[in-house]
């Protein structure tokens, strides 16, 4: 049988309005983020929308970026302060090529055997 918990409006209210997440006052509260917000709405607090901010990046700018000036992903999403998820998904979107592997070096060095 599931456990019925009484979680304090004020202090949840208060809590997420000071930027707690659901995940956060869960913890706090041995329960799950789905129960902070059904209280949270009983209470009259409107959520946050719980989706990442899309961040624009043009295309060109990552084109120069990643196959011109062949930086890796990960420099390029801390440049811009996203995931390395977040760039492949826009080189991908922007029909942006993956960069060739640097074959040269490898067969270079295969040459000295």
């Amino acid at each position: 049988m599931p456990r019925r918990i009484m979680l304090p409006c004020n202090e949840l209210r208060a809590g997420y309005i000071a930027g707690q997440s659901t995940a956060a006052l869960a913890r706090r509260y041995a329960c799950s983020p789905t129960t902070i917000a059904k209280y949270l709405r009983a209470c009259g607090v409107p959520l946050r929308n719980s989706r990442f901010a899309s961040i624009a990046i043009d295309a060109a700018t990552l084109r120069r970026i990643y196959l011109d000036e062949r930086r890796p992903i990960a420099a390029i999403a801390a440049f811009f302060g996203v995931s390395a998820s977040t760039i492949g998904n826009k080189r991908r979107r922007y029909g942006i090529p993956i960069r060739p592997r640097q074959l040269v070096r490898a067969v270079a060095d295969s040459s000295l055997l």
